[in-house]
Formats: structure tokens, C-alpha cells, sequence
């Protein structure tokens, strides 16, 4: 069987999750801090989903959004993979690709101020930008994982995609009250979502440089051919995708939240507010999430998330307009629990030597299912968004039954 090291063996047990005094975890923290500014300016879920309603896209573009950057940061990887496992250091790469990243937003960015009120051309120009973003995410996405694996102590992971996202979750926080008055100032649509899209792009131009001066140790060139039976044959690998899987189609709800806010409810001057929440909840939730990771591992945290996820979509079809923002605090939650839960359980779970191969094929085939939320707007045309939340509601619930089974990283010692 693949032997893989338990969760908490580290030779920094004590150490301070905000502990920078190691170089590469210090970069590493930083860059989180900065790209979670930039998930801030540029969230999926509220941001691009209110600016395509405005534009008056139809649902199942507004649910195509999130999904390019999250499936096309997945799906390239593990075509990349064998190129990725040859290179002695694959933080070059990452570097290589960063400007391709950062050219992708400010086309988003720049299109926002140029075209201003010819929407049918906007739309599909920042539709394109976001694309090719998820793609170029994509190609940096293995290096990305395998600078942190190689510079990053197994027990000090958790706590540092906790803290990244504690404080990021903060500056987040912070951005939501300028994107408030952004959006509550007197300038016209779409100027104002071209300035947030702008200060998105900066943020995530300085994360991308920042972890690119990670001092990432050489390793011995090596081919690596990617086998989907490798992974497929590790039986704690199989119970994991499984969750991940039912994990990407419950996310079909995501971008609907504020949709639904928009449309529905008719609260589109509330997104700054809505934004706001789910950041602040963010950062208060991961004081918990991170001691809870620490102490209880991976697998706990990853059944928490599923069962707040559970629980928001019925709420959301519930709470009258006046409670609304309560959605955006438990969404801000259980995505926060369940992102650091499942990065840290497959990175944890991959096995050195063919790390490559269980990260590139587990985040391809999830990349692929991350399309979910264009089933959602297609539900929420043909049935109203009732449609995707009580789907959603379904599989975050098998998720948490399913996860059930997964085991505890922190009891294996060898397998």
C-alpha cells in the first residue's frame, strides 16, 4: 500500500500558525493574503454574479462565471502534470504564467471603462477575460501545490491555509466596505464595477509576485506519466473524490445566493453589504475552522462545511428579504471550512512521489463537475431558482454522509 505520513507529525508542533519567521511559509501567507483581496474584488458568487444580472445576462451565464474560474483553474492540470513533475523547479512556471493571469483581468478591467454602456459587447469581452484567467490559473495551479508541499512541514498546512485565510478574510472584510461605496457612489454602471475590477487585479498581481520569489529547493529531474489507475487504486483516495465530486455539484447554488438577491428580492444595493458579511464571516469562522483542523483534523471540518451547506439553500428560500444577509454569514462559513478542509486533505493524502498525479487527476475531475452552476441557471430558468438550491441542498447532505467515511489522516501510519 502507498504510505502517507499522519497529518500532525511535524517538527514544529507549537509553532504559531502567524509564525513568518520561515521564509517560504512566509510567502506562502502573504500570497494568500493578497489573492483572498482579490477573491474579494473579483467573488464569483457576489460580485461577477450581480454585474452580469445588471448586464442582464440570463442565469445560466451568471452561473458560467464562477465556474470559469473555478473549473478552468482545475481542468488543465492533469494535462500539465507530467511537464509540471519534470521541472527541477516548478516556481518558475508559476512565474512564467503569472503575467498571463494578470493580463487576463485587465482585460476585464479596461473592457469595464472602454465599452461602458454597450452591454452586448461587455458581456461577452468579460466573459472571454475571465476564461482565459481560469485557464492561465490552471497551468499555475500543480506548481503552485507542489512549492507549497516541498517547502511547507505536513504539520504546519492546515494552520497556514487557516491563517491565509483568516486574515485574508479580514482584508476581505475591509474591501467590502470600499466596494459598498464604490457601488453606492454616483458614478454610473458599468464604472463602477470597472474600478473594483481594477483594484481586484492589482491585489492579485502582488500575490502572484510574491509567491513567485518562494525559495523552492531543486529536485532531480524526472519524468512522471499520469496513470488514472495510480490514484484510482488507493482506496482512501477513491472515498475522497467522492466527496469532492458531490462537493463541485452542490456548488451549482454559489453565484444564485446574490442572483436571486438581485432579481428576486430586488436588494441589488445591498451586494456591498452582502459582501461585507460573507467576508466578516470568513475571518471570525477560521478562528474556529483552524482549531478545529488542528485538533480534530481535516475529515471534521470538511463534514462541518457540508452540513452548513446543507442548511443555507433551504434557508435562503425561507428568510424574507429584511434577514437575507444571514445567507451571505453561512455562506461566508462553509465555504471558508470546506476550502481549507479539502486543499489540506489531498495535499496531505498525496503521496511525494506521485503527488503530481493525485492533485492534477483529483482537481481535473472536479474541475470538470465545477460546470454545476451552469445546471443551476439552467434550473433557475425553467423552474426559478427553488430548482438549484433544494439540488444543492441534496448533495451537500450526501456529501456529509458520504464524508463520513473518509479517514482520519491524523490515525494512519502507514498503509
Amino acid at each position: 500500500m502507498i504510505e502517507t505520513q499522519p497529518e500532525s507529525r511535524s517538527p514544529h508542533p507549537t509553532r504559531s500558525i502567524l509564525d513568518l519567521s520561515d521564509r517560504n511559509y512566509r510567502v506562502a501567507m502573504m500570497n494568500g493574503w493578497f489573492a483572498a483581496l482579490g477573491d474579494a474584488f473579483f467573488n464569483g458568487s457576489i460580485v461577477l454574479a450581480s454585474f452580469a444580472a445588471k448586464l442582464g445576462a440570463p442565469n445560466t451565464v451568471v452561473g458560467l462565471l464562477p465556474a470559469l474560474l473555478t473549473a478552468g483553474s482545475m481542468v488543465p492540470q492533469v494535462f500539465v502534470a507530467p511537464y509540471v513533475a519534470r521541472l527541477p523547479r516548478k516556481v518558475e512556471l508559476y512565474r512564467r504564467v503569472a503575467w498571463l493571469r494578470v493580463g487576463s483581468l485587465a482585460l476585464v478591467a479596461l473592457a469595464s471603462f472602454v465599452l461602458g454602456q454597450q452591454h452586448q459587447l461587455l458581456l461577452p469581452v468579460f466573459v472571454l477575460g475571465l476564461a482565459f484567467n481560469g485557464l492561465f490559473t490552471g497551468v499555475s495551479s500543480l506548481p503552485f501545490w507542489e512549492v507549497i508541499a516541498k517547502t511547507v512541514p505536513m504539520g504546519r498546512r492546515a494552520g497556514l491555509f487557516s491563517a491565509r485565510s483568516l486574515v485574508g478574510g479580514f482584508l476581505a472584510f475591509v474591501a467590502g466596505f470600499l466596494v459598498r461605496g464604490v457601488l453606492g457612489s454616483s458614478l454610473p454602471f458599468p464604472y463602477t464595477y470597472a474600478i473594483i475590477f481594477t483594484l481586484g487585479t492589482v491585489a492579485y498581481g502582488s500575490a502572484w509576485r510574491i509567491f513567485g520569489e518562494a525559495d523552492e529547493p531543486a529536485e532531480e529531474s524526472k519524468a512522471e506519466p499520469i496513470s488514472l489507475s495510480l490514484p484510482f487504486r488507493d482506496f482512501y483516495f477513491r472515498r475522497f473524490l467522492r466527496v469532492r465530486i458531490l462537493l463541485a455539484l452542490a456548488s451549482m447554488v454559489e453565484p444564485f445566493y446574490a442572483a436571486f438577491a438581485v432579481r428576486q428580492l430586488k436588494q441589488s444595493g445591498e451586494i456591498g453589504l452582502y459582501l461585507t458579511l460573507y467576508a466578516l464571516s470568513s475571518v471570525l469562522a477560521n478562528l474556529l475552522w483552524v482549531q478545529i483542523s488542528r485538533r480534530f483534523g481535516s475529515k471534521t471540518l470538511i463534514l462541518i462545511g457540508a452540513t452548513l451547506g446543507t442548511l443555507t439553500p433551504l434557508l435562503a428560500l425561507s428568510l424574507p428579504a429584511k434577514d437575507y444577509w444571514c445567507i451571505f454569514i453561512l455562506q461566508g462559513a462553509y465555504l471558508a471550512a470546506i476550502g481549507v478542509s479539502t486543499s489540506t486533505y489531498l495535499i496531505n493524502l498525496a503521496p511525494d512521489h506521485n503527488r503530481s498525479s493525485y492533485i492534477g487527476l483529483s482537481n481535473t475531475i472536479v474541475g470538470l463537475l465545477s460546470f454545476s452552476p451552469v445546471l443551476g441557471g439552467f434550473l433557475a430558468d425553467h423552474v426559478g431558482y427553488i430548482g438549484p438550491m433544494l439540488v444543492a441542498s441534496t448533495c451537500y447532505g450526501w456529501a456529509v454522509y458520504a464524508g463520513r467515511r473518509l479517514r482520519q489522516l491524523e490515525s494512519i501510519a502507514a498503509r
